[in-house]
Formats: C-alpha cells, sequence, structure tokens
C-alpha cells in the first residue's frame, strides 16, 4: 500500500472515531431530581443516587436536589440515605422536569430496638442510636440560624451571683455588732432555684439588645438598647466584675463542634466526631404538639474527659433538630472551681419547620471545697421576635460588631418592664432596692471611705480625692526631707473631664515643684472607660530619679527612700492617647 493509501486510510478512521463520540455525546441526558423526606416534605441532604449498571452516582445537595448525566433511556434509579427506606424507580425515559424522590422512615427499626433483654457490649456498628445522632450531626447546617439568607432577634440576658448556705451567713451576721445593720441583704432569699438550696441574688445584671444577622458577605451586629446593674460604688470594680462574668457565661451553640463553658472547651454531643467520645442510648419516645420526638441519653466514654452528659429530645419530622438539651458535667473531671454545672436549652419550631434556640439557662455552683458556703452564678438568655430572610441594608453591619446606645444605661424602669422576656423573682426583684438602701448608709459609707485610704491611697472629697497619702511625706539626697500635698477629680465632678495636680516642697534644696494636667473625653463617654478617646495637656516641674518610670512603686514615697535626682520641667499634650 501506497504512502497515501496509509493517510487516506488515517483519516477515514479519525473521522468515523469523531462521528461515534459527537453521536454519543448527543445522546447524554442530563437526568435531575429532589429528593425529600416523605412525611414532612422538608428535603433531605447527602442522599445516595445511583443507577443500576453504571459506575459512580451522585449526593444530594442541602436543598436535596442532584443532577447527573447519562447516555441511557430506560434506567433504573436507587436512592438512599441513612435512616430512610431506599427507593428504586423505573424510568422509561428520562424527563426534561425535576424527579421527586420521597423516601419513608424507618421508625419501626428505631422502636423495635429500644428494649433489650440482657445487657449487651455498648457498640456504634448497627446501633439505632447512633445512627439517629449521625442523622443530627448530617442535618446541623440545616437547622442553624446561619442557614437563613438574613436574620434579626432580640435577646434579653439576666446574669445573676447568689450567695448559699444562708444559715451560716445569717448567724455570723446577728452575732457581730458591726454586721448587723447589714442583715437585710441575706433575708431576700430564693428557696424555689434549687430544691434544698436557699440562695439570696447579691448581684445582678440585665441587658437587652437587638441582633442582626447577614450571610453573604457573612456579618452580625449587635446594638445594646439597654443595659442595667446593681452599684456597690467606688469600692468595687463593678465593670470589671460584669466583663468577668461575661466571660465566663458567655453565649454558645450546641451544633458547633466545641463549647466553651466557663473558659473550658468541651466537645458538643452532636459534633462531627461525638460518637467517637461519647455513647448514646435511645431512652423513649413521645409527641410534642404534634411532632414525634426520640429522648436520646448520652455519656462520655471516659468520664475524666471534657465532655457532657446529659439527654436530648430529637424530632424525626425529617429535619432532626434539637426541641430539647439538658447538659450535666462528670464530677470527676478537673473544672476549676466548679463543683456542679445544669445546661438547659429550648428550642421551638418556627413556621418553616425548622427549629430555633429561644431559651437558654447555664447554672454554676462554685466553690473552693466540696461542701460548704459557695457562690451560684446563673445566667438566662432568651431569644425573640425572630424575623428571616428579610433584606437588611449594609449601612446596618458597618461599624463595630457591638455597638452599645449611650442611652442603654438610662432606660426606665418601663423599658425593662416591656423588654423582660424572663420575669425577675421576688429576691431578685428586691435587689436592686437593696444594694441602694447599703449604699446609703452612713456606715457603707465609712466603710468604702476607709477602704479606699487604705487600699488605693486616696481620701475622698465628695467631687475630688486627697492622695495619695503615701506621698506626703518622702526623703532623697537632693531635697532632703520632702513635703507634697495633691490630688484628683472623680466622676461625681464630672464624667468627661478629669484633673489632677499637686504641689511639694524639699527642705534641702528650698525650691517649690509643681504638676497640673487635665484631661477630657471627646468620645462622649468617661475618660476611665474604653474605648479611650481624649485629649490630655499636663506641666510638670519636679525632681526625678534617672529610671523612676520602670519602678512598681514611685520615688516620692515615705516607703521607698531615694538616693538620686534630677530636676526636670516640661509641657506635654496627648491626643488619644498618642504623644503630639
Amino acid at each position: 500500500m501506497t504512502q497515501t493509501g496509509f493517510i487516506w486510510k488515517g483519516w477515514t478512521l479519525l473521522f468515523i472515531a469523531m462521528a461515534v463520540s459527537w453521536r454519543s455525546q448527543a445522546q447524554d441526558v442530563v437526568f435531575r431530581g429532589v429528593v425529600n423526606d416523605s412525611a414532612s416534605q422538608t428535603p433531605i441532604h447527602n442522599a445516595s443516587i445511583t443507577i443500576k449498571g453504571l459506575r459512580g452516582g451522585a449526593r444530594s445537595n442541602n436543598d436535596g436536589r442532584f443532577r447527573m448525566t447519562t447516555g441511557q433511556r430506560a434506567i433504573d434509579v436507587v436512592v438512599s440515605s441513612v435512616g430512610y427506606n431506599s427507593v428504586t424507580l423505573h424510568l422509561d425515559s428520562i424527563p426534561s422536569q425535576e424527579v421527586v424522590f420521597r423516601l419513608g422512615r424507618k421508625f419501626k427499626e428505631l422502636e423495635g430496638a429500644l428494649v433489650k433483654n440482657k445487657r449487651q457490649k455498648y457498640r456504634n456498628k448497627g446501633n439505632p442510636a447512633v445512627e439517629l445522632i449521625r442523622q443530627v450531626i448530617d442535618h446541623k447546617d440545616q437547622n442553624r440560624m446561619e442557614a437563613y439568607t438574613y436574620a434579626q432577634y432580640g435577646k434579653y440576658e439576666k446574669l445573676v451571683v447568689y450567695v448559699d448556705k444562708l444559715n451560716k451567713i445569717e448567724d455570723a451576721i446577728k452575732g457581730n455588732r458591726l454586721l448587723r445593720p447589714y442583715h437585710f441583704l441575706v433575708e431576700n432569699s430564693d428557696t424555689t432555684k434549687l430544691e434544698g438550696r436557699r440562695l439570696s441574688p447579691v448581684y445582678l445584671e440585665e441587658t437587652y439588645s437587638d441582633n442582626y444577622y447577614r450571610q453573604r458577605p457573612e456579618k452580625s451586629k449587635s446594638v445594646i438598647t439597654g443595659k442595667k446593674r446593681v452599684d456597690y460604688g467606688e469600692l468595687i470594680d463593678m465593670q470589671g466584675i460584669s466583663a468577668y462574668l461575661n466571660r465566663l457565661y458567655q453565649d454558645f451553640n450546641v451544633y458547633d463542634n466545641n463549647i466553651s463553658v466557663f473558659t473550658n472547651l468541651f466537645l458538643s454531643p452532636i459534633a462531627d466526631l461525638a460518637p467517637t467520645f461519647y455513647m448514646y442510648f435511645i431512652e423513649d419516645t413521645t409527641v410534642v404538639d404534634g411532632t414525634k420526638l426520640i429522648r436520646l441519653s448520652f455519656r462520655p466514654r471516659n468520664p475524666n474527659d471534657l465532655l457532657f452528659r446529659g439527654t436530648m429530645w430529637i424530632t424525626l419530622d425529617g429535619n432532626y433538630a434539637i426541641q430539647k438539651l439538658r447538659l450535666l458535667v462528670s464530677k470527676s473531671i478537673n473544672f476549676n472551681f466548679v463543683r456542679e454545672m445544669w445546661i438547659n436549652q429550648d428550642f421551638t419550631r418556627r413556621d418553616d419547620g425548622r427549629y430555633l434556640l429561644t431559651k437558654s439557662d447555664v447554672l454554676g455552683d462554685f466553690g473552693i471545697n466540696k461542701k460548704g458556703t459557695g457562690l451560684f452564678g446563673e445566667r438566662v438568655v432568651t431569644y425573640l421576635d425572630f424575623k428571616t430572610n428579610q433584606p437588611l441594608p449594609d449601612s446596618l453591619f458597618k461599624g463595630p460588631p457591638t455597638v452599645e446606645l449611650d442611652s442603654a444605661s438610662t432606660r426606665p424602669d418601663s423599658f425593662w418592664v416591656n423588654s423582660r422576656a424572663d420575669t425577675l423573682t421576688g429576691a431578685e426583684s428586691k435587689t436592686y432596692a437593696n444594694v441602694d438602701s447599703l449604699k446609703n448608709m452612713k456606715s457603707f459609707k465609712r466603710l468604702v471611705d476607709w477602704s479606699t485610704l487604705l487600699m488605693a491611697g486616696y481620701k475622698q472629697a465628695n467631687w475630688a480625692e486627697i492622695g495619695p497619702v503615701s506621698t506626703f511625706y518622702s526623703f532623697n539626697p537632693v531635697e532632703g526631707f520632702r513635703l507634697r500635698f495633691g490630688g484628683r477629680t472623680t466622676t461625681h465632678f464630672s464624667t468627661r473631664f478629669y484633673s489632677e495636680a499637686y504641689v511639694a516642697y524639699g527642705f534641702k534644696d528650698q525650691k517649690w515643684k509643681y504638676f497640673l494636667s487635665g484631661t477630657y473625653s471627646i468620645n462622649n463617654k468617661s475618660v476611665y472607660g474604653f474605648p479611650q478617646n481624649f485629649v490630655r495637656a499636663s506641666y510638670q516641674k519636679d525632681t526625678k530619679i534617672p529610671g523612676q518610670d520602670l519602678q512598681f512603686v514611685q520615688e516620692d514615697n515615705f516607703l521607698c527612700p531615694s538616693n538620686a535626682g534630677i530636676t526636670t520641667s516640661g509641657c506635654t499634650i496627648i491626643f488619644s492617647g498618642w504623644n503630639i
């Protein structure tokens, strides 16, 4: 055969192959469908779809939809999912519209495994409780609030600290003549909070906020519109206590893999790897508001791990959502000073069939010893007025994620009457009045006055403080005996303006020294509050010791005599914390 014949034969084969390939591609069609729960009509996520006789397959997305490409006209489709009965459908031809597959739940399999005549070794394989919890894990994303494109809701928080073992405290107060006037503080008690416990609230804080969420791009915003807490006066840093307690009792979501409780990270009972660390047991089935629920108990495989034990109620409407949650911790774990802990969360069904968290109650028992007087801290959070998938303006999410209105701390009582989603108990409602009565007692004012003098070194004088007393007298080789007198203004004088000054005289160098400064807040907040934005101007003429600013205690202190010094003077202007 000639070279020309070979070339002609090669081109012929190439054209034939291209024609066959084109014909094959032209015959391929797209098969589309959606997988739903037969009872609730809700989509089934991650269902398996295969065609008999073909390799591979497809998985349904969060909306239950899938698509496949096939060259066959007549096909047998098999759709399956964990916890559901498989469905096989024969199609003589592939339709252009979506094919709906409805899978029935395996109720009988779950119910038939509830009773065991003898104790068996726990195992995950073939365990209906583990199959159920895996369904909860697979449906986590669709049961989160973040599954909505937009969401907004109100949030009411109540944080209370109680004192326990009041009988012993009452006896101590009654037997002490100095403490007897404060007996009314412990008479305000609650015996209904915990059985066999008598708790007296000593701290109460309430917060109301409007919250907003956007999915794309993901961003959230919290606007605090009301904030109220007890105030024991300047002796106690109430803002610091509030920040610490809110750090302990921060929000958590059971649908997250890790849950932070009292600054410790616990693995969630529905985390992706939870079946490896937890044991699950089906306890009972019940019906609430027409929805069938399974009560599932769980406990750690290793009681020394940072894991929960408790009970959850799971819906069988195709969402596999948590309707109620009760959490405890094992007493054998090292949990700092937490002796016991109780967490209760309730979820409410919305019109679209999803369950959202509506109330969370976290109660902790703190104490150094296993028994004896301790402190109870409780944080109750109520979520209300949910609105979903209503577009929100981009301008709403600008700025920091949390904003507190200037009027939040000055809300009238009528605001709290309308905003409280969780009514105060009789003992809690008296807490504000009791603390106000305490602050107005002359004996308590004297106690605060002398305590401030001993701890901070300042003597209060209404709108000003005189001190620090440790600097009234000192000695160094340059000045000899040195006397100094000074003071500073307080928030009673102004919340935005702060001034500090002193005058001193050295008997050896026979020179006067002085200092004067003024600070003004430019963000309409106290100069003590954060973020700090202020303008400060100061002038000083004094004798300074080289390296004195690095010392923990300054040199002009009668407790720390100095042995060297230089005389300096100068003016400083500071704007928002930066030297100009």
